[in-house]
């Protein structure tokens, strides 16, 4: 039985800072998937992202676990997808309405609305692929709105993070637990719906291709990806990634044509 790797985007496949594909792990991942084996996405981002951004692997169309889970893009279309109700949704952005300038929030046409344009989160996002409306979220929800699917907060220190976490036990948590708030970084959570999470939505993927999990490995660098390394079979962290996630790997690399050289090594 052939592998599959789920590998995150962000700081991983794309390098830090600059989100350039190194020519080495493009050849890599093209003779992986030569030799039978899965390429799988599996991102905070939407599917698009990886080929909006580079022409790298244009003739590739990636099977994707996007927006944390809350999507799954497979052979050509999307198969899952996971928003929030308007209820939902507004229920966390006014519970934790104090933090609006820190948000960043995605509809299901893959278009950023922030709950302030002129603070740092959105220059942080100028150059994404992605669509940026001109208002804000108060704006946003006066009217019919397309439903929300992913939550961002990106704080500026660490000690508002902390606060958020906090108010978001006491706001949202001690009320309900029917969505996924997850530390991102050391700076930022993702939230989304209870069953969207990176992990699920691999679960789900092998469940729909009839795929073992004993096949699977998974390469991530942050947080955000501890949760597939502990259900995947084999995970490998990014030498450059957060310590944390590190330690919960089984390898550190410094690029995806190690791991594929490793995975090939022990096929």
């Amino acid at each position: 039985m052939n592998q599959i790797i789920f590998c995150d985007l962000d700081d991983t496949l794309l390098r830090p800072k600059t989100k350039e594909v190194l020519d080495e792990d493009v050849e890599a991942i093209k003779r992986w998937i030569n030799n039978k084996n899965k390429f799988v996405l599996c991102t905070a981002r939407h599917h698009t992202f990886l080929n909006n951004i580079t022409t790298k692997f244009k003739s590739i169309d990636f099977d994707c676990i996007g927006w944390n889970g809350a999507e799954i893009y497979m052979n050509h279309k999307v198969i899952c997808l996971y928003p929030f109700t308007n209820n939902q949704f507004l229920e966390i952005y006014h519970g934790m309405y104090k933090y609006k300038d820190y948000a960043k929030v995605t509809n299901i046409d893959n278009e950023y609305i922030f709950g302030k344009l002129s603070l740092y989160t959105t220059f942080m996002f100028q150059n994404d692929p992605n669509k940026i409306l001109s208002q804000t979220i108060d704006e946003y929800i006066q009217n019919d709105y397309k439903q929300i699917i992913h939550i961002n907060y990106i704080f500026p220190n660490k000690q508002k993070h902390h606060e958020f976490y906090e108010d978001y036990q006491k706001n949202i948590l001690s009320r309900t637990n029917h969505y996924q708030c997850k530390e991102t970084s050391d700076y930022s959570y993702d939230i989304t719906q209870q069953q969207a999470t990176k992990e699920h939505g691999i679960y789900q993927y092998l469940k729909l291709n009839n795929i073992p999990q004993k096949n699977t490995i998974a390469i991530g660098d942050s947080l955000n990806d501890i949760g597939m390394f502990h259900f995947c079979h084999m995970s490998f962290c990014m030498v450059h990634g957060h310590e944390v996630a590190k330690k919960q790997a089984t390898y550190r690399v410094k690029n995806i044509k190690d791991v594929i050289n490793i995975l090939e090594n022990e096929i």
